[in-house]
């Protein structure tokens, strides 16, 4: 079984590595999911989400300024 997760591997969670440790599933993270996706569908959804997506800028500065100040830009990296 398989488990992509689009952030870094040290930025997700405890629940993440007890899945990974279990044995059962085989995780990628961050740019190794992106690779494997790519790897299996043929198709590179990373270089699209590059190209089309920039939340920094998508957004509404009151917003962004919002999860700024709550430490959450890292949910902005995909």
């Amino acid at each position: 079984m398989l488990i992509f997760v689009r952030s870094e591997e040290d930025e997700n969670n405890h629940y993440l590595q007890t899945l990974k440790r279990s044995g059962i599933w085989e995780v990628f993270c961050g740019n190794s999911a992106y690779n494997k996706i790519k790897e299996y569908s043929g198709y590179d959804i990373k270089k699209w989400i590059d190209k089309n997506v920039d939340w920094e800028n998508d957004i509404s500065s009151e917003f962004y300024s919002f999860l700024q100040s709550r430490d959450l830009l890292k949910y902005l990296r995909w």
